[in-house]
């Protein structure tokens, strides 16, 4: 009689449900890695999606700005803003108004070549003694520096004990307009210029640090504020250099952390220390700041071939 031969069971379900597992698996693996990519270059996501354009080296500029108060024996102010909107900065270099320089051959101090030949040779100044070249400038008096700092916004500094017209404090104190331009105007200190030209850098990138509601009041009202202030000064930027870098510099604002920064003019007092004499190093101290670095193309393999 023959036997009944046992059915296999299994043969089908045993396949299938490898097949199944090693599906689940493959697809959790593409998956992680999908997920992983997309989390490491978020930002670069966020900011490409945004109607921001993102800046180039081309955006990058370096504006003079000359505080010129018309009463005596207030001393001018010499700030020069180093704009680099596509790594999220401006670095502010403040030069002492008694540095000497020389240009075409005739030595003076840069207020020198500001009280006899205007903006273009304290520009001309600056580049051959530090070798900083200079792409705009704006001049302003009083009405115009208060301005860009209630646009900005007030700081809460340290200011040097002794000065007159300010608390007694070991504490930082707010300063408005007024009260910046006073200190930063202020013509005693200890070590004269040179001291006064370190405080203005270190005010003014105070000031442009402002926080995440004040960067997204400063963006919203750009345009306004340009027109307003481009009337209270004298300069050479003009409406389309304006609208040219306008979305760089709404770009530094959006996604910049902290964007001020400042680098201290090095050098010593002359023999008399009634002038500053630079840093014979002082470029190369700094240059990290004005080199273009090229930008980098990446070339896909099908481009290759």
């Amino acid at each position: 009689m023959a036997t009944k031969k046992k059915k296999k069971k299994g043969h089908v379900a045993i396949p299938f449900l490898l097949t199944l597992l090693l599906g689940i698996v493959g697809i959790g693996a593409i998956a992680m890695f999908v997920f992983n990519k997309i989390d490491l270059n978020k930002e670069n996501i966020v900011e490409w999606n945004s109607t921001v354009k993102k800046p180039t080296t081309a955006d990058n500029m370096t504006i003079l700005f000359v505080l010129a108060e018309d009463a005596d024996p207030e001393p001018y102010t010499f700030l020069i803003a180093r704009l680099l909107p596509a790594e999220k900065r401006t670095v502010f270099f403040s030069y002492p108004c008694n540095m000497l320089a020389v240009v075409d051959g005739r030595s003076d101090t840069l207020a020198g070549f500001y009280q006899n030949g205007g903006v273009a040779s304290v520009m001309a100044a600056i580049e051959n003694e530090s070798g900083v070249h200079t792409d705009h400038y704006a001049v302003m008096g009083s009405e115009g520096f208060q301005k860009i700092c209630n646009i900005f916004g007030g700081v809460y500094y340290q200011v040097p004990a002794g000065i007159k017209g300010f608390a007694e404090t070991n504490t930082p104190q707010y300063l408005g307009p007024g009260q910046m331009e006073k200190l930063i105007t202020y013509p005693f200190f200890d070590l004269g210029q040179i001291d006064r030209s370190m405080l203005t850098a270190d005010i003014i990138t105070e000031m442009v640090n402002v926080s995440d509601s004040d960067k997204e009041r400063l963006i919203a009202s750009m345009d306004s504020n340009f027109k307003t202030v481009i009337n209270l000064m004298e300069t050479d930027i003009t409406a389309n250099d304006y609208n040219d870098h306008k979305s760089a510099l709404r770009y530094m604002f959006t996604y910049g952390k902290t964007i001020g920064s400042f680098r201290i003019v090095t050098g010593t007092p002359g023999e008399d220390e009634d002038v500053f004499l630079l840093s014979s190093d002082f470029y190369n101290s700094v240059s990290e700041f004005f080199t273009e670095q090229p930008e980098v193309v990446t070339i896909s393999p099908e481009e290759e071939e």
